[in-house]
């Protein structure tokens, strides 16, 4: 897989080893010896900015091919696609600077117990403010473990690297480094150590020193299982999903933590991103009061009788304390009700947030005050009422206490597939119809991009075509404020939608509130306001059998007051997507997901879907039954928001 960012060599060359280790192919020894074993939490830091943990790889590992994901890789229609993905990969790390070539079958069998990968911070390292670290339980494995590092010894010297062996604590370190470029500031290394019981490694040796003097005391006194905020997730987590697999043989296949602001900011030091003058967003939203967020994890169980995968999380985040721009975050609790019968019956995913959104507007000002350096917001709210070339829209009075605390996304999509197929409608419930009706009309008049079209009776519906005036007017208006994040092709990145429509659409025989309809397809919103204004039949998306029997597993997990909760059919997300990435024009499509593609791959290698060799994918008809149905759900709690997320059996 081509990566669509080039990272310092060391840390690819390290990523690439951890990739090499935790790698699900070959089978391995399951038995483990009964000496005490240390667990890989109890000897990282309690600063640890993130960690992911399999806790018996093997076990995962056998799991994991009974999942429908694991069988649709075994499909004999796919191996032509996982073969030749699996040698780009192989192509890949040969082709890399100094030629560095670790094949993935040469580490695939070491690994018995636990896998950890863990991002540390030192924030008063500038030059290298953060590590990456593995470690691996090993136990039985240790004579293919030392052949392994012998092959990436012999590709370390190859391609340039010097090797230095140190002794701590009675082990043996190994310590690669490399001579730097010219110009270059950041250092290149890679330590590694091993034992009976274990392969440590990392971008820096003092971390691995710090490990293995850990282990030696068996635990650290101030390690992350025993940080608060870690426990708490954990614990809550665990507490969770374990009914589920108590009662269908589940196999834990992965624990993760984070906490987001550090990890943001290991992200942008991996990406390479310089902000050069351009606005920090994470020390923004922490200055905005989103710090309120200390930390955020799970638990994923796969194969289970009932779920394909179940995952159980929570954010941790005192509600109480919710200030400045962060109050954008008051979701709602309700209890779990009824899809609405308008929501027609081939929608593929159906979403519904209750949030205070008057609330989150005003919220929103200070964030965006700070964001442009200037007492901005106002002057914006009060010019779209008072200027005469303007909508002149009382949004405070007329508009914004007159939306309700729900909305509804929709996704689907119309066949056969092309770069349009895909369909997304936002539906905001309102109170007084009316009001948003005048204030749709007001700002679509002056807007050069709008026309109304007449294509139901009782329905204002305005459809807005981009044009080069609407591109010229939007680096007119924001090209000077310097605000992006950090991507030096952004200026030239196209516009995520290039036409949509938006209508009030009354109450009616289908619903008994009337509703503010944004769509990227004006055929999507006639569609579903004549099912409002008409009595939609009871053939809709609540009434599906699969759709039932997501709901009623969302119910079964404790989703019965949430504010958020979430249904898809992959079946029919998947389709068009599918397809379109297996004629190499997904880049092409009028979608999110499109938009997303053509910025994250360079044109050259998203021209013939390459970077993931899809012409090789065999036809959706061969494949589709792999793709399970699922959900997912959001709860308030005074303390944070408990997450569900799961796909069906």
């Amino acid at each position: 897989m081509i990566l669509p960012c080039r990272p310092h060599f060391g840390q690819l060359a390290f990523v690439c080893l951890i990739g090499c280790l935790v790698a699900c192919s070959s089978s391995v020894a399951s038995a483990q010896q009964d000496a005490p074993f240390v667990r890989a939490t109890a000897v990282l830091p309690s600063s640890t900015a993130g960690l992911v943990r399999i806790p018996n790889y093997s076990k995962v590992r056998d799991a994991w091919k009974q999942t429908r994901f694991g069988r649709l890789l075994d499909d004999p229609a796919m191996q032509p696609f996982v073969k030749l993905q699996r040698k780009r990969i192989d192509d890949y790390l040969q082709s890399l600077p100094n030629k560095f070539g670790i094949r993935l079958e040469d580490l695939s069998e070491i690994t018995t117990g636990e896998v950890v990968v863990a991002w540390i911070p030192f924030k008063n390292d500038k030059r290298r403010p953060f590590t990456i670290c593995l470690i691996a339980d090993i136990r039985t494995q240790r004579q293919k473990a030392e052949k392994a590092l012998e092959t990436l010894d012999k590709d370390l010297k190859k391609a340039g690297w010097n090797r230095k062996d140190e002794q701590h604590a009675g082990q043996t370190i190994r310590v690669y480094d490399i001579q730097p470029k010219p110009g270059q500031l950041k250092l290149e290394q890679i330590a590694i150590t091993i034992d009976d019981n274990r392969i440590i490694a990392a971008d820096r040796d003092s971390v691995v020193t710090g490990l293995v003097d850990a282990i030696a005391k068996g635990g650290d006194e101030d390690c992350i299982e025993k940080s608060d905020d870690f426990v708490s997730i954990l614990k809550r987590s665990t507490k969770a999903i374990q009914p589920t697999i108590l009662a269908g043989g589940s196999t834990v296949a992965l624990e993760w933590f984070g906490r987001p602001f550090e990890m943001g900011r290991v992200l942008r030091e991996t990406l390479d991103i310089d902000r050069r003058n351009q606005v920090d967003i994470i020390k923004l939203l922490e200055g905005q009061g989103f710090d309120v967020i200390r930390g955020l994890g799970g638990v994923i169980a796969i194969d289970g009788q009932r779920f394909d995968l179940l995952h159980r999380g929570f954010i941790l985040a005192d509600q109480t304390k919710l200030e400045k721009a962060a109050k954008m975050l008051q979701f709602i609790n309700e209890p779990l009700q009824a899809i609405p019968d308008w929501v027609h019956d081939e929608v593929a995913t159906f979403n519904r947030l209750n949030m205070k959104i008057e609330d989150a507007f005003w919220a929103s000002e200070t964030l965006i005050n700070e964001a442009f350096d200037d007492e901005i917001f106002r002057d914006i709210v009060e010019g779209i009422r008072d200027d005469e070339d303007g909508p002149r829209i009382d949004l405070e009075k007329n508009v914004l206490p007159n939306l309700d605390d729900q909305i509804i996304l929709l996704s689907d999509n119309v066949q056969p597939a092309g770069i349009d197929s895909e369909r997304i409608l936002l539906a905001l419930r309102v109170k007084d119809g009316k009001a948003i009706e005048r204030a749709i009309r007001k700002a679509m008049e002056v807007e050069p991009d709008a026309s109304k079209l007449d294509l139901l009776p009782g329905v204002e519906i305005w459809q807005v075509e981009r044009s080069e005036s609407a591109d010229d007017f939007d680096q007119e208006l924001f090209g000077d404020l310097d605000i992006d994040f950090g991507d030096e092709e952004a200026e030239d990145a196209p516009p995520l939608l290039e036409h949509w429509a938006i209508g009030l659409v009354p109450a009616g025989p289908g619903s008994t509130a009337p509703y503010l309809m944004f769509s990227s397809h004006p055929e999507f919103l006639v569609q579903t306001a004549n099912r409002i204004l008409k009595a939609a039949p009871n053939a809709g998306f609540g009434n599906a059998k699969e759709v039932k029997e997501v709901r009623l597993a969302l119910s079964d997990l404790g989703a019965g007051g949430q504010a958020f909760d979430r249904v898809v059919r992959s079946r029919l997300s998947l389709r068009i997507k599918y397809e379109l990435w297996r004629q190499g024009k997904l880049k092409d499509s009028d979608t999110v997901l499109g938009s997303i593609y053509r910025r994250i791959f360079d044109e050259t290698e998203a021209d013939d879907g390459k970077p993931l060799a899809a012409k090789q994918l065999p036809p959706l008809k061969q494949v589709e039954k792999y793709f399970p149905n699922g959900g997912s759900s959001l709860k308030t709690t005074k303390d944070g928001w408990e997450i569900i997320g799961f796909l069906l059996k």
